[in-house]
């Protein structure tokens, strides 16, 4: 922070963003820019390269503007929305506009530790808005055959009407279709090679596979499984105080819910071919444990292969645990 000329906050909308520049002497000063190509020059004119500038997540918008600054070799920085919400509170703040939000996040950045953003690669975020359209037109189709069996259910309707929708069903269908082979032909052969690996593992398929590789950047920044299984939202949460507060445990469910979706499926086909998630899943219900709660503790068996195997770069042993164990106790025994 020493070398730092400014502390830039940033409130972004989809038409405007505010922005609230600190100095060292702790003055601030507010202005506001038109979120156009004209806007986000004017702003960048006005950013020394020493500077910090930190901005919260909103959805789509705030991407032109952190690519912008990036481009300009700025430091940026994305924080979660929650984060910056939580923080607001801590500090007691009453106020609720633009600019308090903007300058808000100019105290955040001098108390927290800031991690600089980095753009997700192109290919990666290709993939991302297919898997997203995939969601959205899944979510279509089940609405249309509702529709229809409503129809079906109904002593009077229009066999037109009827004929309609379904074919919509039909073109739908193929629509996915579409895309799930475009993902298959975005994957580059780095990726496709992990990828290989990854469904090694029982219970793991290629629509998984990829979608946990895109949605992570191939999982390059996280160091430990715990992490991966944070940002999926399926850690554990507990909530439990004094005498009198004690809730239910259940995951945070702070991440992407596609992605646990995906995850679940997958752990229905371990819990029958994968032998570690087997024998977690049947030590689980034999120690009482409700089928959900297994359900997620064997997820979080396969996210913890997945990263190992990512890790390592090596296909899945289901043996790999004995032989580490065993090679531990030979050298054990040479020492």
């Amino acid at each position: 922070m020493t070398n730092v000329a400014k502390i830039i906050g940033i409130d972004i909308s989809k038409e405007k963003f505010d922005v609230c520049f600190s100095s060292k002497n702790d003055s601030c000063t507010s202005c506001s820019y038109v979120y156009n190509k004209n806007g986000i020059k004017s702003f960048l004119k006005n950013v020394p390269h020493n500077s910090i500038c930190i901005m919260e997540a909103t959805g789509i918008y705030h991407l032109k503007l952190a690519y912008a600054l990036y481009e300009q070799n700025i430091f940026v920085a994305v924080v979660n929305p929650l984060s910056a919400k939580n923080f607001s509170r801590a500090v007691m703040c009453r106020t609720k506009t633009d600019k308090s939000d903007a300058k808000q996040l100019v105290e955040y950045a001098k108390k927290m530790d800031l991690v600089k953003w980095e753009p997700t690669a192109d290919n990666y975020i290709r993939i991302q808005q297919m898997y997203r359209s995939i969601e959205l037109l899944q979510i279509n189709i089940t609405q249309v055959n509702n529709q229809i069996e409503s129809i079906l259910n109904s002593p009077v309707y229009d066999k037109t009407l009827l004929v309609m929708l379904q074919k919509h069903v039909k073109h739908l269908r193929k629509s996915i279709e579409r895309l799930e082979k475009q993902i298959e032909k975005s994957i580059c052969e780095d990726d496709a090679y992990v990828i290989e690996r990854i469904c090694s593992i029982p219970g793991v398929g290629k629509k998984t596979a990829i979608a946990i590789l895109t949605s992570t950047k191939g999982l390059r920044h996280f160091y430990n499984y715990r992490q991966v299984s944070s940002y999926f939202g399926l850690c554990p949460r507990i909530y439990d105080s004094g005498k009198s507060v004690h809730g239910k445990a259940h995951i945070c469910k702070m991440g992407m819910g596609w992605i646990r979706k995906l995850l679940y499926m997958c752990s229905i086909s371990a819990i029958r071919y994968n032998s570690t998630c087997v024998a977690l899943y049947e030590r689980l219900r034999e120690k009482g444990k409700p089928v959900k709660v297994a359900m997620i503790a064997v997820v979080n068996k396969l996210l913890k292969q997945i990263f190992a195997i990512v890790k390592n770069n090596c296909f899945y042993d289901e043996n790999f645990s004995k032989n580490i164990k065993s090679l531990k106790y030979i050298v054990n025994l040479n020492n």
